[in-house]
């Protein structure tokens, strides 16, 4: 469902990719025309102003919702699939990004623990993974995200904004900046605690635009953020699905 035919990555500081289309027009077109209304989400406005809706956020509202809507429904077991994982891992791997882990399925962890015992290498240990994604609002009166490095059990990260041609002004910002500590000591963040707008350089940033993926390896640097929205009209939201692939 989704496609990453027109990935392509940025290596430095870190791994980020982009695909320009990620979606069929038409699936991508019914997803935006079904988004949940913004009054099912919980609102966190000691993060920014955003307003979230997941399965750790608002999950009852979010099962209901989700249950109820044919186009999202579908996404969802597209997600929870285990062909999603190993898929994604694949094209990882194929954009020199190997994170060393099998996918769900069980015959490859038996293969993989095959050759160690056949090596006499120790068993292998892999964590379980899952996928998840949750809907994601901020109004551009202001609304951002400060630079961080994603939740130690993330692996991959997924931001695709939700929007109509024609329907945001670039002047507004919203896009995902990759940011640097300006005090080196501060880089090395595993434990993906915050700095603030003052603290880090703005390196470069990926404009929000309809139907794109961006892609973020999940490492101890891989800082980013949404510098705060210069918009005058509270009404208006910058609407994101962010998927994430994590470990357990």
């Amino acid at each position: 469902m989704i496609r990453f035919d027109e990935l392509s990555f940025d290596y430095e500081p870190y791994p980020i990719g982009l695909a320009r289309t990620a979606f069929d027009e038409s699936v991508y077109r019914e997803l935006v025309d079904n988004l949940p209304p913004v009054e099912l989400y919980e609102h966190k406005p000691d993060k920014g102003g955003k307003y979230s809706l997941s399965q750790v956020n608002h999950p009852r509202q979010y099962r209901d919702f989700v249950a109820r809507s044919r186009p999202w429904r579908a996404f969802y077991d597209f997600i929870k699939s285990p062909a999603f994982i190993t898929n994604t891992l694949a094209v990882l791997r194929a954009h020199e990004c190997d994170l060393g882990l099998p996918g769900p399925g069980l015959s490859e962890r038996l293969y993989l623990r095959a050759r160690a015992l056949k090596r006499g290498n120790p068993l292998p240990h892999f964590p379980r993974l899952k996928a998840r994604f949750e809907f994601s609002a901020m109004p551009i009166t202001g609304g951002n995200i400060l630079p961080h490095t994603d939740h130690p059990k993330k692996l991959v990260t997924m931001v695709i904004p939700l929007l109509r041609e024609g329907e945001w002004n670039h002047a507004w910002g919203g896009g995902t900046t990759v940011v640097w500590p300006r005090d080196r000591t501060r880089i090395f963040n595993r434990m993906n605690h915050y700095l603030g707008f003052d603290e880090v350089d703005q390196l470069k940033t990926f404009a929000f635009e309809p139907n794109q993926c961006l892609v973020f390896i999940k490492t101890n640097n891989s800082w980013h953020a949404v510098l705060p929205m210069t918009g005058d009209d509270p009404a208006i939201l910058r609407n994101t699905l962010t998927i994430n692939i994590e470990s357990s």
